[in-house]
């Protein structure tokens, strides 16, 4: 019989007596009826085991000492036997020796009666019996309801939570649950200008309790991301929902990746995560590591720092996150992974290109013989990441000509001054207003990079006056950054006003943007020259205006150069 077949039932009334004697056999057997109990018989040890398979018996009665095979070695078989369903086994001995007694319950035995034993005795013994194997039952359908609910809420949460997840062509994700819920959550979502987000968050716990806040987190983190707002704002907002969900004591460690849609440009947050960190692809050298150096999130209602560290990759770098069941992984001596034997897993893997294959293979070999205590996740990303393939709506000189004669439009505005500038991020809004008003569309990609590319232009060197120059370089990409968080922080005078009129027309749209800062202007005549002939010094900076200026019907500057205006046309359906 396969101990892991449970679909057959004990015969109920129905007792295995097991004794060499057959005066004894026979006694307990007259015994057994007067309790409206049958009986089946065995003489030995080996034919208990075949008694116990042909009649399936609710209780056994267990002689200790008898030939081929004693009372213990029969015990243990018939329990490994039974599988889950519990078959309670008593030892019948007449002997005083508390050591077998004692063997006994420890081979599998439930109870013991010492001859002799009077009809009373055997009653009660095998009423409580009953109650015990009774109750074990209800425990186990309860258990097999567990299971089964367990299932399809695994299934249900993987499909609510994770598989909406992109780009898994190039980024790894790895997790293997301590059980059947991971309180580890790993998430990737498509920004409206084709970058990416990868989150890592890790729950306080593992198990169902620990997914109390994976599903409102998960909704919160897909639903901001794609209507384009900052990785701050994001943060700031899966803060403030765990904070009202999550009852006192738990809490969402997380570690948050952004990069860009045109490869290389990554920014990095770390509340409460082993380090992120930038290593070599080739060499598995660490070049970068990104510490923990926020509170997990749900801890207070308000975030006081959600900075990012901005930094400029290499195809060949990739960036590993990680939650601490990798690091605090344990082996059968009670000693941890750690960081030092990772790192040289890195390495390992590194020279194999197969980074989160060595890691998987260390822990797991490290790991061997013992449970596994928390959640394990780990994901990899490349230092740039290949463009989504989609196809971009043409503009068509039809909607053009349209354009000027629409009867179907309307217009939404906002100015932004001082403060508002560091807290507010007025893209993301214009683009949830266009979304809420003329639906959903691939084009809307295209109109985020338009409005982020003016935007940032106009708060950076208009109102902050950072110097575009920096950016020509890795090392000055990461300074500019910096130097904006700083002046951001500091800013308290400086506004940027943005106009935004629809018109809807036949077959399509279109949008014109006028976006106007506080700033002293620049010399736009000779730049655009240079963008629009090709001869833009080659490096960081210009880009973004020179991708405006290509998916635009038209794009104008104007009092000197602090009034941008943008013209776009786009085709519906």
């Amino acid at each position: 019989m396969d101990s892991a077949d449970h679909r057959w039932q004990l015969t109920e009334k129905l007792v295995l007596v097991a004794d060499d004697q057959r005066v004894n056999r026979h006694m307990l057997s007259l015994m057994l009826e007067q309790l409206d109990i049958s009986t089946v018989t065995a003489a030995d040890g080996v034919e208990a085991i075949e008694m116990f398979e042909q009649h399936k018996p609710e209780l056994v009665l267990m002689d200790i000492n008898m030939p081929r095979m004693d009372g213990f070695e029969a015990t243990r078989q018939i329990k490994r036997r039974s599988g889950d369903l519990f078959v309670p086994i008593v030892f019948i001995t007449g002997e005083d020796d508390e050591q077998k007694i004692c063997q006994g319950i420890t081979e599998g035995g439930d109870d013991f009666l010492k001859r002799p034993f009077s009809f009373d005795n055997l009653k009660a013994k095998i009423t409580a019996m009953r109650r015990i194997r009774n109750l074990n039952q209800k425990l186990l359908e309860v258990q097999n309801v567990r299971k089964r609910e367990e299932e399809i809420a695994v299934a249900l949460f993987d499909g609510a939570v994770e598989s909406g997840n992109v780009a898994l062509d190039q980024i790894r994700i790895y997790k293997r649950p301590a059980e059947a819920f991971s309180g580890d959550v790993q998430l990737t979502a498509y920004r409206p200008d084709g970058g990416v987000n990868i989150l890592l968050g890790d729950f306080t716990g593992h198990g169902l309790t620990a997914t109390i806040g994976a599903l409102p987190m998960s909704e919160t983190f897909r639903a901001m991301t794609q209507k384009g707002y900052g990785g701050q704002e994001v943060l700031g907002q899966i803060n403030r929902k765990l904070n009202q969900l999550l009852p006192t004591g738990m809490f969402l460690a997380m570690a948050m990746v952004s990069m860009s849609a045109d490869g290389g440009h990554v920014q990095i947050w770390n509340g409460g995560l082993p380090d992120v960190m930038i290593v070599d692809g080739f060499s598995g050298e660490i070049q970068h590591r990104i510490v923990s150096a926020h509170p997990p999130l749900g801890i207070i209602s308000t975030m006081m720092d959600s900075h990012f560290q901005s930094f400029q990759l290499k195809p060949s770098d990739r960036i590993l996150m990680l939650s601490d069941g990798v690091i605090e992984a344990s082996n059968a001596k009670g000693e941890l992974f750690g960081e030092e034997r990772l790192i040289e897993a890195i390495r390992m893997g590194a020279r194999r290109s197969q980074i989160t294959e060595q890691i998987i293979a260390s822990v797991g070999g490290f790991m061997l013989g013992t449970s596994q205590d928390d959640d394990i996740s780990l994901i990899e990303i490349p230092g740039v990441l290949q463009a989504r393939e989609e196809e971009w709506n043409q503009r068509s000189s039809d909607l053009a000509l349209a354009a000027d004669v629409a009867d179907d439009r309307w217009e939404w505005s906002m100015e932004l001054n001082g403060g508002a500038l560091r807290r507010l991020n007025p893209v993301a809004m214009a683009l949830s207003r266009l979304q809420e008003c003329e639906g959903d569309g691939e084009h809307w990609h295209s109109v985020f990079t338009i409005l982020t590319e003016l935007y940032v232009n106009a708060l950076d060197h208009g109102v902050l006056e950072l110097n575009s120059a920096l950016k020509s370089s890795p090392e000055g990409f990461a300074e500019y950054f910096q130097q904006r968080e700083i002046r951001l922080d500091e800013l308290v005078e400086g506004s940027v006003g943005i106009e935004m009129q629809v018109s809807r027309l036949e077959g399509g749209g279109m949008l014109r943007f006028s976006i106007k800062d506080s700033g002293a202007g620049f010399d736009y005549n000779g730049w655009l020259e240079k963008i629009r002939q090709g001869t833009l010094a080659e490096g960081l900076s210009g880009r973004g205006i020179k991708l405006v200026d290509e998916l635009c019907e038209s794009l104008e500057y104007s009092e000197n150069g602090t009034r941008v205006e943008v013209i776009y046309l786009y085709q519906q359906g």
